[in-house]
């Protein structure tokens, strides 16, 4: 009895010795409990003294904008104009001329709305903004930091009667709240009439026949582009588009297989992705985005494609691809003006079933009769969401080929860095946009490389804490050791798009900057290795990349993964790896990609993000319980993270095994493909590394220490 006393106490001690250690608990990155705040830098405003404001260079003066919008909003008799970021297709990324919300506020980031009353102005911004938008905006305009506390939603703003023009817009009774119908999809239209139908204030959306901002921007308002269109083979596509609208000899459903289940007469399409994916053709009207500016209806007996520039861009070899020269069947696909949609739509509404999203423009829905409409989600969402074989494949080359690049871009940057000219860096030998130049340089060795995904956010130190930062002439900053430098970039081949992240410290970073990156890193890791099933959607896993963070009182204000389109947006509906509900989304399935990026970000001081592009695919299990299909991800992007960085003994022996792994991967796959400036580089970030537990700072093998005294133990008492 007594010898089993001893090993109990014995056990208990070990056990406490371990699980007290820095590897259980991790180092207290705020040992005094003190709450982070957000810190002011000279970057920002400071909208203080309203009298006298404190602007950095980068912000956006508005008041001429501001007061011509006012003036056409009081002709029109107008006491609020919403001005959203989107185009006419509800795009995410725009072209210039359809900057609107840009243009007016001087807000520059991809998402955001803006209201303008004759009293205030304000722009909703996302958690991945708010930096950005004190950055940009002049203290004209409010910041309406979405999803923060007190602060309301532009619809809860318009009906508040609050004197405070950060709680409310103090409208007054049967306001009239004026829109431009092409911009506004019909389900916001409907949010806004519901919340003012609630307020009982008599409040009206009422629409313009012009945009009141085109009106006040017409001088220099940029044109669309004239580009020539990109036909994309099949050999990148693996369907052509006949397989993809009514060749039913293909082992996919075809849409108008799908419209029949709907009994629609015709499929409106006005996502730009979608009709790019469709008809496969690539075009340059968005900056970064390979699409072209059009609608498209498909019919069950005919298919027309509605073309800006149709005359210039319909050349004899577009006509032979989509079969245009005489067409008259139902399988060939008429082209004509962009303008001739919106009549054309209302003519066929008014005796034709007609689907279209819930997410088109208002102007769409009102050209359609009440009685013939199917309002659903486009089919071709799920379709194009779910790569085939060859997209997959592409796909994966894509990102092998970004891989290359970038070990080789790192490897660059090393060596710049290890010849320093001085500690404080020098902006004409290393920077934000020299190394943003370099990231393009060494992806054009590629044939299949056609540009940029979106810009690259390239940021050094404090930088790296706007998460969509964008350096420039008048913020660019020398890249030294003193601090993080955080590279978000990606790329658009003809097989594929492409979308990865890595920071780098090549210094000594803070123990803050370590944990935060180690965190960040075992979040990543985490999630490309977790296991679901059918029906689970990316909410329903984001918070396991979170954990790590949560875990020490850590987060980040952005998604963890999103969707990436085969040559087409670098953001992909309908699925994602976020908190929260989207009516819209839809569950993970195989075939789908996704990236996976985890990040925190210490206001005024670093940002850290690890990305990296993933693909889903059947996971290997010994049971399969049900009629499920049970999932995993497999990690197609090969860039070594920063050890550096990396607290080693955070990290769990699966994340270690995960992490050696994956730096096999690199050694074995890109390697052998890379100059030797960038092997080198890649070899330094990829040594194995080792797992043993520390107790208390002192040099023990802890799992060794309990096996040994047990054994010892065992054999006394036996």
């Amino acid at each position: 009895m007594g010898r089993l006393l001893y090993l109990g106490i014995l056990f208990s001690a070990v056990l406490h010795l371990v699980l007290s250690s820095p590897i259980a608990n991790g180092p207290a990155a705020n040992p005094k409990g003190n709450a982070r705040v957000r810190r002011q830098t000279e970057d920002v405003r400071d909208c203080s003294d309203p009298g006298n404001p404190v602007y950095p260079d980068t912000i956006v003066r508005t008041e001429s904008q501001l007061t011509a919008l006012r003036a056409e909003m009081m002709a029109k008799d107008l006491d609020a104009y919403i001005i959203p970021s989107e185009d006419a297709h509800q795009s995410e990324y725009i072209a210039e001329a359809d900057q609107r919300r840009a243009f007016i506020s001087g807000f520059s980031g991809s998402a955001g709305l803006a209201i303008v009353t004759a009293d205030y102005a304000a722009v909703w911004v996302d958690g991945r903004y708010f930096l950005q938008a004190q950055m940009e905006m002049d203290c004209n305009w409010m910041s309406m930091e979405s999803g923060e506390e007190g602060v309301p939603t532009s619809r809860e703003w318009l009906v508040s009667q609050d004197t405070n023009g950060m709680k409310g817009a103090n409208l007054t009774d049967n306001a009239q709240i004026g829109f431009d119908p092409r911009l506004i999809s019909v389900s916001s239209y409907n949010s806004y009439s519901e919340a003012f139908l609630e307020d009982g204030r008599g409040l009206v959306m009422n629409s313009t026949k012009v945009n009141l901002v085109d009106k006040v921007w017409s001088d220099d308002k940029p044109s669309y582009p004239e580009e020539p269109l990109l036909i994309l083979e099949e050999k990148y596509t693996g369907r052509s588009w006949q397989k993809k609208i009514y060749d039913t000899r293909s082992e996919y459903d075809t849409i108008r297989e799908l419209m029949a289940e709907k009994l629609a007469d015709a499929l409106v399409v006005t996502k730009l992705d979608e009709i790019a994916w469709i008809f496969n053709l690539r075009g340059k009207d968005i900056p970064y985005n390979p699409m072209f500016i059009s609608y498209a209806i498909i019919g069950t007996e005919d298919i027309t494609l509605y073309m800006h520039d149709m005359a210039g861009r319909a050349t004899a070899e577009i006509k032979d691809h989509l079969q245009s020269e005489g067409c008259s069947g139902d399988n060939c696909v008429q082209i004509k003006i962009y303008d001739d949609f919106l009549g054309d739509l209302k003519a066929l509404g008014s005796s034709k079933t007609v689907w279209h999203s819930d997410t088109s423009s208002y102007a769409i829905y009102e050209r359609v009769n009440e009685e013939r409409r199917v309002m659903e989600a486009s089919p071709i969402l799920l379709m194009k969401a779910r790569k085939n074989p060859t997209e997959r494949q592409g796909l994966k080359n894509a990102c092998w080929k970004d891989s290359v690049s970038l070990c080789n871009l790192f490897g660059w940057v090393q060596e710049k860095i290890d010849n320093l000219p001085s500690e404080d860096g020098d902006i004409d030998y290393l920077s934000e946009l020299s190394i943003e130049a370099q990231a393009i340089k060494v992806r054009e060795r590629w044939d299949e490389f056609t540009g940029l995904s979106f810009k690259s956010i390239s940021g050094f130190a404090a930088h790296g804490a706007i998460i969509h930062y964008s350096s420039a002439e008048n913020t660019d900053v020398p890249v030294t050791r003193k601090g993080t430098y955080m590279l978000d970039s990606g790329s658009q081949y003809k097989d594929g798009t492409t979308d990865i992240t890595r920071t780098m410290h090549y210094g000594t970073p803070t123990a803050l900057e370590k944990e935060s990156y180690t965190r960040v890193l075992m979040g990543h890791i985490d999630l490309v290795n977790t296991h679901f099933r059918t029906g689970v959607y990316g909410r329903d896993i984001d918070a396991i990349a979170r954990e790590p963070l949560w875990n020490n009182g850590l987060d980040y204000r952005h998604g963890t993964g999103h969707g990436i389109g085969h040559f087409l947006n670098v953001h992909e509906g309908p699925a994602r790896i976020n908190i929260g509900y989207r009516s819209h989304e839809k569950p993970m399935e195989t075939g789908m990609f996704f990236s996976d990026e985890p990040g925190y970000y210490e206001d005024g001081y670093f940002g850290i993000r690890l990305e990296n592009d993933m693909i889903v695919v059947p996971a290997v299990t010994d049971h399969s319980f049900s009629t499920y299909e049970y999932m995993t991800f497999e990690m197609l992007s090969l860039v070594p993270f920063d050890p550096n960085l990396i607290d080693f003994e955070l990290l769990s022996p699966k994340q270690i095994d995960w992490y050696n792994a994956y730096n096999k991967r690199i050694r074995n796959e890109v390697g052998p493909s890379l100059d030797e400036r960038g092997r080198k580089w890649m070899e330094s970030k990829t040594e194995e590394v080792s797992y043993t537990f520390t107790l208390n700072g002192a040099g023990f093998d802890a799992a060794s220490l309990i096996f040994v005294t047990a054994c010892a133990l065992f054999s006394r008492l036996l």
